[in-house]
């Protein structure tokens, strides 16, 4: 009963940093320290990233295409694990890329 009390104790105090203004005396909590300080761009390289990669798995699973389906895959996982913004779209990219290349050298 102790672990509710306390966990909806946090709860309320977060509710109250949430709150801009309140009078309350305590700082406003920012929307980045809960995103982890993330920037608009991240969050949008992010999103597109993972519509491309889910584009591309169900184009390769309908195709059976694994280079495609692969590739979709590895743009839904891999931005989970990349913090760098200019990082992130380089990889975002070669890996959106990598089908068309593979497909260009195999009919080479």
């Amino acid at each position: 009963m102790a672990d509710v009390t306390q966990e909806l104790s946090q709860v309320t105090d977060l509710a109250a940093k949430l709150q801009a203004g309140s009078g309350s005396g305590q700082p406003a909590l920012d929307l980045g320290v809960l995103l982890g300080h993330m920037s608009t761009t991240f969050i949008v390289v992010n999103i597109v990233a993972g519509l491309v990669g889910t584009g591309y798995y169900y184009y390769g699973k309908k195709t059976n295409n694994l280079t495609i389906l692969f590739s979709g895959v590895a743009l839904c996982i891999v931005p989970m694990f990349i913090s760098n913004t200019v990082l992130l779209i380089a990889a975002c990219v070669v890996m959106a890329a990598t089908p068309f290349a593979v497909d260009h050298f195999a009919q080479s």
